[in-house]
């Protein structure tokens, strides 16, 4: 492996939020399930996903493999808390 990535759900949550909009239910959702970190509330929202027309779900997943995979997007790395001096 030649990188590291750091991925991190506000940066899912953000790229969620241009596809779906902040007050679509959809992202509601899914920004509770996130948030949350509740595999019942992920589920409940994937299921309404997969409910959804399918220009919709396409959109959201294309949204989703680019947050697992733009090699030029170092958001997650904002999330980490800032480093402190270590002793060894």
């Amino acid at each position: 492996m030649s990188t590291v990535r750091v991925v991190s759900f506000k940066a899912l949550k953000f790229r969620l939020r241009t596809v779906l909009g902040v007050g679509s239910p959809l992202f509601v959702q899914f920004s509770r399930a996130l948030d949350s970190r509740d595999e019942a509330e992920l589920s409940a929202a994937i299921e309404a996903l997969d409910a959804s027309p399918e220009l919709l779900r396409q959109n959201v997943q294309t949204a989703l493999l680019d947050w697992l995979f733009d090699a030029e997007d170092a958001s997650g790395l904002l999330d980490l808390p800032a480093a402190t001096e270590a002793l060894h």
